[in-house]
């Protein structure tokens, strides 16, 4: 890919510009706030729909001025020249050159299906033309400024290796929590088997028999009228269990018509849960964006105050870049930076209106979330009692057929003559202690049925874990073998071309690289003798950087050309004179585009095509 020309509309400090490119180095010389990074920022936008500043929304690289901004560019792709425009407001067109005439390829809005085609016909793809195509105004400080504590951090921040190494930590830690959850939940099985082994349901049906004919032997030795007493005083016990419970079942619908109206309100309140779903991730999108849009704020002001300085000192020169401070420039750039803090402060305070309305609906939510805890709670209460209460009433059921059989019937009482002494006590004692025994196994039965349920959960709980824990397996594995074919398929033929570019920059002597030693550890040999990546000088260092940079994009597919935003910011006059020295080795392989205010870096670069800025642009 060769880059013709940039096309700008109402995007950053231009209203309406075209920037004609040449293949070799193209040179962006101009002072401070002429737009030099805007240019390097619409490249990048045109191409991946993102500022090459990380963090940054797209609407702050607008024109202040203006609804939209548009960043335009003309290229050739084997031969086939192109044009291809991203608004800020995400519409994305693609024209080509047939026959001197531009025909529209595609005029889209979905930001997935552009990509996707880009990415298709013209290999872009946006991190890796931030990870080797583009040099960020400052990467170079950053990245010398920083402590690496191991070899390993370079080589990882280029191959993004990093980032997948933090997603399979964030895996392991929650593979972790998953087999703590394993355990727990084994633990609570083992506990109910343990309690669930116990089956009392035969030991129930022979007391059952045995009572029916200690009954019967009662009734023969002793009378009818003793039975019968002792049956009707059961049948009051069961008639006043009965009562309670009916109470009871009736106070857990309190405020209901019956079951089926409780039912109803259960359903209501669950679809009006299901429908309030996502509030918390709206919630939490609204404060990270008000959050961006404080630092923003403050952001702004600080730039606001730093220039208002610059205006009301004595001094007539930046103390910065030592440039010629013009006043009505810099108030103007205040007025700006204050009109775009004005609509940030409006965005800021509509963002807040509705936090605080999402916050009430969460609020609600949970209140809906309570009431149908409350409701459930009555409605396994009513269930309960109505199993109980059909068990008591088959048993009074029976109780009423054997009186009517001797005679007695519905709450009718015995002759005051019935005696209540019995002829066998012993035998009344026993039918006593097999019926307190028989209310115990059922208590015992009707527990162990409840853990039986839950022993059932506790394996579907178990079953989902587990599955979880299978998935959390095979996305390590992923990542794993992700980085093995990184391992492969790129690092060999880096090294390949990181050698090719040492020994063209000539910096090291015989130098070898070994990117796959010691699970990506690079090893660096220098004239035979095994020398710590961390122990080079800052240029060395600087310069594998960009050699690393280069044969990456060599590697992943470098489209033809690289930007480099003021690549000699913070450096000494050394270094600056290498990095002008490895732009032109780079420039005699690829289209190179360079921004810079100095003036050592434009001698160092004559011959360039030359694109001047001015504040006045």
């Amino acid at each position: 890919m060769q880059l013709e020309r940039i096309r700008l509309k109402a995007f950053g400090c231009f209203q309406q510009r075209d920037f004609d490119l040449h293949n070799g180095i193209n040179l962006i010389f101009g002072p401070n706030f002429s737009g030099k990074s805007t240019l390097v920022n619409a490249i990048f936008f045109a191409l991946t729909g993102k500022p090459i500043v990380p963090r940054v929304d797209t609407s702050a690289i607008k024109n202040a001025k203006a609804y939209s901004g548009t960043a335009g560019l003309q290229f050739i792709v084997d031969g086939e020249r192109y044009q291809l425009y991203r608004a800020t407001g995400k519409r994305i067109q693609l024209r080509s050159e047939k026959n001197g005439a531009w025909q529209v390829l595609f005029d889209e809005k979905r930001v997935k299906v552009t990509e996707a085609m880009l990415q298709e016909q013209f290999g872009i793809m946006h991190e890796q033309l931030a990870l080797t195509t583009f040099l960020r105004e400052g990467e170079i400080f950053e990245f010398l400024a920083r402590q690496s504590t191991t070899r390993r951090d370079i080589l990882h921040t280029l191959l993004g290796i990093d980032r997948l190494i933090e997603v399979r930590e964030r895996f392991i830690d929650t593979r972790r929590i998953a087999k703590r959850e394993q355990g727990r939940i084994r633990a609570h099985q083992n506990s109910l088997r343990f309690n669930a082994q116990h089956v009392d349901q035969a030991e129930i049906e022979r007391i059952e028999e045995k009572l029916k004919g200690l009954e019967a032997a009662y009734g023969a030795e002793t009378g009818d009228t003793a039975l019968i007493a002792e049956w009707l005083q059961h049948q009051s016990r069961l008639q006043k269990r009965l009562d309670t419970l009916t109470r009871e079942q009736h106070e857990a619908l309190s405020g209901f018509n019956d079951v089926t109206h409780l039912r109803e309100m259960i359903t209501k309140v669950e679809t009006g849960i299901q429908e309030s779903a996502g509030l918390e991730t709206k919630r939490e999108a609204l404060i990270q964006q008000i959050g961006s849009l404080e630092s923003q704020i403050a952001a702004l002001t600080n730039v606001c105050n730093t220039l208002q300085v610059l205006i009301e000192s004595d001094e007539r020169h930046c103390p910065t870049c030592y440039q010629e401070v013009e006043r009505e420039v810099v108030q103007q750039i205040i007025d700006e930076k204050e009109t775009e803090k004005s609509e940030r402060r409006t965005e800021l305070d509509t963002h807040k209106q509705s936090l605080e309305t999402e916050t009430e609906n969460l609020k609600s939510r949970r209140e809906l979330e309570q009431r149908l805890q409350t409701f459930r709670g009555l409605l396994t209460r009513f269930e309960q009692h109505s199993g109980e209460i059909g068990e008591i009433q088959s048993e009074l059921s029976d109780l009423t057929s054997r009186l009517t059989e001797r005679g007695i019937l519905k709450n009718e009482r015995l002759p005051a003559e019935t005696p209540t002494d019995l002829d066998k006590p012993k035998l009344k004692s026993q039918i006593d202690q097999e019926r307190k025994r028989l209310d115990q196994l059922k208590q015992q039965e009707a527990v162990r049925l409840d853990r039986l349920g839950a022993l059932q959960r506790a394996n579907r709980d178990a079953a989902k874990v587990e599955r979880t824990l299978l998935s959390l397996e095979l996305a390590c594995a992923g990542v794993d073998k992700t980085i093995e074919t990184l391992q492969r398929q790129i690092l060999k033929p880096a090294e390949e071309e990181l050698h090719h570019w040492l020994e063209k920059m000539d910096l090291f002597g015989q130098t070898r690289i070994d990117l796959q030693r010691q699970h990506l550890l690079p090893s660096l040999t220098i004239d035979g003798v095994d020398r710590s990546l961390m122990l080079l000088s800052g240029s060395e260092k600087m310069f594998l950087y960009l050699c690393f940079k280069v044969a990456l994009a060599k590697v992943l597919g470098n489209p033809g050309f690289f930007v480099f935003d003021d690549p000699t910011l913070h450096l000494d006059e050394e270094r600056k004179a290498l990095m002008v020295d490895f732009i032109r080795q780079l420039a005699e392989e690829h289209q190179v585009v360079v921004t810079s205010y100095d003036e050592d870096v434009r001698l160092g670069l004559e011959g360039a095509n030359l694109i001047e800025m001015t504040r006045e642009a």
